[in-house]
């Protein structure tokens, strides 16, 4: 199965003082071990980076970088049809407060038909993918 992966699961892996960082990393190896293929996008990075640099500092914010070269989770660049999707997302749901990264990875999984998501964010369960979210909140 295919698997898109939320900035917070990255922030709790870079975060040993996480207190979600054990249970993320054991979520992830046994999913991994079951043969799924993991996603994320550039913009779920970009928020990652800066999310880890604010959260703990800025050497584990590119230590993360250099470590997720050799991760094998495949990168989904943000396309201008991907964005347009995005954005009538973001001004549809005016009563929840998704950010527009997330109205990104919504695009992207509505796009690229990826059934489940790894999310620590309860966004995902607001939007469609109450059925698809391994949900670790």
């Amino acid at each position: 199965m295919e698997i898109f992966i939320d900035t917070g699961i990255f922030c709790a892996i870079a975060n040993s003082k996480d207190v979600k960082n054990e249970e993320v990393k054991y979520a992830l190896e046994a999913l991994a071990e079951k043969g799924n293929v993991f996603y994320t996008s550039d913009y779920v990075l970009d928020e990652t980076y800066t999310l880890i640099r604010s959260r703990v500092n800025h050497s584990a914010a590119t230590k993360f970088m250099e470590e997720f070269k050799s991760s094998g989770i495949n990168v989904k660049r943000i396309s201008e049809e991907i964005e347009e999707l995005a954005k009538k997302i973001f001004i549809k749901y005016k009563d929840q407060e998704f950010s527009f990264t997330d109205c990104t990875s919504f695009s992207i999984i509505e796009t690229h038909k990826i059934k489940g998501v790894l999310s620590l964010d309860k966004d995902f369960r607001h939007y469609k993918y109450a059925h698809a979210v391994e949900s670790l909140v």
